[in-house]
């Protein structure tokens, strides 16, 4: 009937395009990592944290990439674990940021803060593109945004402990607001993506049932005056010989009366599967038309030829 994938085929499309996606954005976070590392090293500005957060994050990024390429486990499980990595990386470098001596050249970790912001957005990002239900990624961007919240929260009561002020407030209330914005932006392109792809699916149900017949579920009349109208326009634009066949059954009333309404649905259907590649044979007023691009006359388009095809099959068909 048509060149459409079954779902099965769709979604397995689907993850064989996410494994490509991950395994190149493995690829490119594992060189960032190692480049920044060294460059850590060499310019002796590496953190405490840092100098074990970039080993561990090597480690972790080189043993998801192998098991990515040779497919020991699930794509839901890479997915959970790269986000889970990628969320837990940054706010251990958020806690580093606020739980350690401010620098002299960074006052109030404002260069770090500023950072981090760009970095954020990244954890909400993997959550919109990994997880596939809208409850899982509300529950991941939830959680991550919670545990920064307490770990400022956190830091700004020790903070008020220490000498009742707490210098950070200010830019922590920013910061979190920030984020506040990332999710409520999440949760809006989440519902438009949904809504589209309901328009979407309901557009396609529609335009197929305009356009099929719906016993025979090949073209209709509809489709076929548009398959004409392009195929013209294809063959006059390419210079490319265009057939069209017009072909019914003999003696077809015979066998409703003889055998049932019901056999002779069956033999339409048959009959169409047998004459239609693709969606190129329609039904038109009790008769099969067939358009044939690319195709001369002499040579396929005599009935004689298509009744050689057809003739075997209805043949070997048992009513």
């Amino acid at each position: 009937m048509n060149n459409e994938a079954s779902p099965g085929e769709s979604v397995e499309s689907l993850r064989a395009l996410k494994r490509r996606i991950y395994l190149g954005a493995l690829s490119t976070g594992l060189l960032a990592i190692l480049v920044g590392w060294v460059l850590k090293v060499f310019t002796g500005v590496a953190t405490s944290f840092e100098q074990i957060l970039f080993p561990v994050l090597t480690a972790l990024c080189l043993g998801l990439f192998i098991a990515l390429w040779r497919m020991w486990v699930s794509l839901a499980w890479i997915e959970m674990s790269l986000f889970a990595v990628t969320a837990l990386s940054l706010l251990g470098r958020f806690g580093e940021i606020l739980f350690t001596p401010e620098n002299p050249l960074d006052p109030n970790h404002l260069g770090a803060f500023t950072d981090l912001l760009y970095w954020f957005p990244v954890v909400y990002v993997l959550a919109f593109l990994m997880f596939e239900s809208r409850r899982q990624l509300m529950v991941g961007s939830l959680v991550f945004f919670v545990a920064s919240v307490l770990l400022g929260m956190t830091h700004s009561f020790r903070e008020w402990l220490v000498d009742r002020n707490s210098t950070d407030l200010y830019l922590l209330a920013r910061f979190y607001l920030a984020n506040a914005g990332y999710i409520v932006l999440l949760i809006v392109s989440l519902r438009l993506n949904e809504q589209t792809i309901r328009v979407r699916s309901l557009g396609e149900a529609m335009r197929r049932l305009a356009h099929t017949d719906p016993l025979i579920q090949i073209a209709n009349r509809r489709e076929l005056e548009e398959t004409i109208a392009r195929e013209i326009n294809r063959s006059l634009r390419h210079n490319q010989p265009l057939s069209l066949i017009l072909f019914d059954l003999d003696h077809f009333k015979n066998v409703n009366d003889i055998f049932g309404h019901e056999s002779g649905d069956y033999v339409l259907i048959e009959t169409a599967h047998v004459g239609s590649p693709a969606r190129q044979t329609t039904w038109v007023n009790q008769s099969f038309e067939r358009v044939d691009p690319f195709t001369r006359p002499p040579r396929f388009a005599k009935p004689s030829a298509l009744r050689l095809r057809l003739d075997p099959a209805c043949r070997s068909a048992r009513l």
